[in-house]
């Protein structure tokens, strides 16, 4: 036995793709300890541990906790209660210093985990765009995506665009029907052109028949993404807040009590308008970080969202207010 366990050893190296898959198999699925995992393979268990360290880190291992476990929380049950709510899921929180890209993955998985549950052959789902709804897009698998078709809700931003073209770990692309407009027009007439496209009046229509729609929450601050993407800049967004703007969802401006500010920004978009949010069902908000606080709250008193997936700062300060 211990020549075949050296031989077999030898015949593949230590950080091999493949051992790390025989090892994390070893670890997770047959629930061996690591002493035994390395006295089956004669190495240290010291080495075994860095080998289930790199397994996570190349991704051949994902640790995740069912969404549903997290709305079990007693935080999300006081937060949904209080904003009448069907579910709300909190992303637990160690430290105050984690990047805003650090805590978008973490609402990315999150919401990934949740949407999964709307996910079956023949389903549509809506889409907003934002970095946290990228991303749970990102995080779900290629047989997850069979035969579901992706409608999004707004026009195109051209780097989330890219990012989904570019994409080739589960097909992404393949499974979107885009709004074949920007989001926003060059000027109002030519939006109201664009509207009554019957190429864009399609998709809009099969998003409302979605089963689930996926939103990201944006910020009036200066951190905003849709700043930082060039679909407003510093002089407008100033103009929004001194007219009570909080928040965006779909570049359409809301104040703190959720209704809508009165923009000529507006009279560009090419997508849904957030009112119909309201009506639609299981709207999934993905948003979190303490500066989107009151964008989130705001979007809450506007009623445009059934489920939250949010980080748990947000959720003690909505308890809070």
């Amino acid at each position: 036995m211990v020549s075949d366990r050296t031989s077999w050893a030898g015949s593949e190296r230590s950080d091999s793709r493949a051992t790390l898959v025989r090892v994390a198999w070893f670890y997770y699925k047959d629930n061996l300890t690591q002493a035994q995992i390395a006295a089956q393979l004669s190495v240290s268990r010291a080495t075994v541990a860095r080998m289930l360290e790199r397994a996570k880190d190349l991704g051949i291992v994902r640790i995740e906790i069912s969404a549903d476990e997290l709305t079990a929380l007693e935080l999300s049950r006081a937060v949904r209660d209080r904003y009448g709510l069907t579910d709300v899921v909190v992303v637990p929180q160690i430290g105050v210093n984690r990047s805003p890209e650090e805590i978008n993955e973490q609402l990315g998985q999150a919401g990934a985990q949740y949407l999964r549950r709307h996910l079956r052959p023949g389903a549509i789902i809506g889409i907003g765009w934002g970095d946290t709804v990228l991303r749970a897009l990102f995080a779900l698998s290629r047989d997850s995506l069979k035969d579901v078709t992706i409608a999004t809700i707004a026009g195109g931003i051209d780097a989330y665009t890219r990012r989904v073209l570019g994409s080739s770990n589960n097909d992404l692309g393949t499974h979107i029907r885009f709004l074949p407009a920007p989001l926003l027009a060059s000027a109002p007439n030519i939006a109201a052109a664009l509207r009554d496209e019957l190429a864009v009046t399609s998709v809009l229509q099969l998003a409302a028949q979605a089963d689930a729609t996926l939103i990201g929450i944006g910020s009036a601050l200066s951190s905003a993404t849709i700043l930082q993407h060039g679909v407003v800049n510093e002089h407008q967004l100033a103009e929004y807040r001194t007219q009570g703007a909080v928040g965006d969802i779909l570049a359409e401006w809301y104040d703190r009590d959720g209704r809508v500010v009165d923009a000529d920004f507006h009279r560009l978009r090419i997508g849904i308008p957030i009112r119909d949010l309201q009506t639609m069902p299981n709207v999934i908000a993905v948003a979190g970080g303490i500066d989107k606080l009151d964008a989130i709250a705001g979007a809450l008193a506007g009623g445009y969202l059934d489920v939250l997936v949010t980080t748990e700062d947000v959720a003690l300060e909505l308890t809070a207010r």
